[in-house]
């Protein structure tokens, strides 16, 4: 059944994640506590008492090739989400946007309707992380420094995912019905699917100031002349899928001669991430808070939106991450201060706590204002239609202006089976009203995004 879309209803999907295996630290991501927990080790051992109990090694090493084929059959049958987070993140990644948009608009689960119908497009936020390599200690194995993983890959990789997905379609190959084909688009901009727009991620700690100054200029400059949030769209809009860029670009701004603001409005803000080491007020440093000051005062004077990562979970390496995540210590500080009362905010994922415990959540609640600009956004809390529940209760309590619909995706595969079902279970939930569905997927979003 073809989708049936209606202008001006947008969907907004505030926090998204372009990954391959290339982009994380992979130490940090297989040690996620969330990836490889109690419960799925005690299953897993379950599979095979009568190997871990019983058998002796001698019957092991025998039988080897049985034991691999239990093994891999019990990955594949029993591990579907690992491997279908695996899937999305071993694919080319210039083709991520076409094959989200495909599976979005094409896969559906045995509904005669499309939870999409009636939807014009979605724009999506894909947030960079800076995953750098400071904060980490050195491990016991040989190869023993710490990964490095420049910014900038993912910087290119996002920005050639937005261009392909603008300049190609996919089909299914005529002759191989197993495989898609890429062919040159069909559609003109406005009439694509999605709308992209990434937000760049920095950590301070990775950089000079000077440096942290020049990312400003390359990246954001002009922002400051945006009179309306229409004119601030409309600047992004008329960029999106104009970047083919490689590593010799990014590291010489060859396109700037040709172009002086070719890299500017390819971002729309900053995403930030304490979990590895960025240290939102560092008082005991001077020179680290310079750094930190200049990206606050930067971002009111541009207005520029920013997404911080606020729950204990996540790609943890700091020795501080609790410290520098908990919303009621050094991020306290922060928003206390007048000068940085116009800082546009979004602590994600509802300052989630995996013990249940409420009070991350409470204070970033207590610092949401009708009329301020401190934002949070429930992605990674929603895997389920109940999960609604509370959102409802928080929506319910004078805050719904500034709740907003994300989804964590691709990390959310963790917990969800596809980006689809993250998406229907906001559509179909019972827990809020169509208003508050509008609220949290559009008017909150719009405003948070452009001011």
């Amino acid at each position: 059944m073809e989708v049936i879309r209606k202008p001006g209803r947008r969907l907004y999907d505030i926090h998204y994640h372009l990954f391959d295996l290339s982009h994380p630290n992979l130490q940090s991501f297989l040690l996620r506590d969330d990836l490889i927990t109690k419960d799925s080790v005690q299953k897993f051992i379950g599979k095979f008492p009568f190997i871990l109990k019983v058998l002796p090694l001698w019957f092991l090493r025998l039988f080897a090739g049985k034991t691999s084929g239990k093994v891999k059959e019990l990955i594949t049958r029993r591990a579907g989400r690992m491997l279908n987070l695996l899937s999305m993140m071993e694919g080319a990644i210039e083709y991520h946007f076409l094959l989200v948009e495909y599976y979005l608009l094409n896969k559906r689960s045995g509904r005669d309707d499309h939870p999409l119908q009636g939807f014009s497009n979605m724009v999506i936020c894909p947030l960079i992380i800076d995953f750098g390599y400071k904060g980490m200690e050195k491990p016991d194995w040989f190869y023993n420094f710490p990964p490095a993983k420049p910014v900038v890959k993912q910087v290119i990789d996002v920005l050639n995912a937005s261009y392909f997905y603008y300049n190609y379609d996919i089909i299914i190959h005529p002759d191989k019905p197993e495989k898609f084909k890429l062919i040159p688009t069909v559609s003109n901009k406005e009439s694509k699917f999605f709308e992209i727009y990434p937000f760049l991620g920095i950590n301070t700690a990775n950089y000079d100031l000077d440096e942290i100054a020049e990312l400003f200029d390359k990246y954001f400059r002009g922002y400051e002349n945006d009179l309306t949030p229409e004119e601030r769209r409309s600047k992004l809009f008329r960029k999106l899928g104009t970047a083919r860029i490689d590593i010799e670009d990014m590291i010489f701004r060859r396109k700037e001669k040709d172009e002086t603001d070719f890299y500017s409005y390819l971002f729309a803000g900053i995403k930030l991430y304490p979990p590895l080491g960025f240290d939102p007020w560092p008082s005991h440093d001077e020179k680290e808070l310079d750094k930190v000051r200049f990206l606050y005062s930067e971002c009111i004077r541009k207005g520029i939106p920013v997404t911080v990562h606020c729950s204990d979970g996540g790609f943890i390496t700091s020795v501080d991450s609790v410290t520098y995540t908990n919303p009621a210590k050094r991020w306290s500080q922060v928003l206390s201060l007048p000068e940085y009362r116009n800082l546009r905010i979004n602590f994600a994922h509802l300052g989630n706590q995996k013990d249940g415990r409420t009070d991350w959540r409470e204070t970033i609640m207590a610092s949401v204002k009708p009329d301020g600009n401190v934002y949070t956004d429930c992605s990674c809390v929603t895997s389920a239609v109940n999960d609604y529940e509370t959102i409802g209760k928080i929506m319910n309590s004078s805050n719904e202006s500034k709740i907003l619909f994300g989804t964590d995706f691709i990390i959310n595969l963790i917990w969800s089976d596809s980006y689809n079902q993250y998406i229907e279970n906001l559509l179909e939930t019972s827990h809020l009203t169509a208003l508050q569905k509008e609220l949290i997927s559009k008017r909150n979003p719009e405003k948070f995004l452009f001011g």
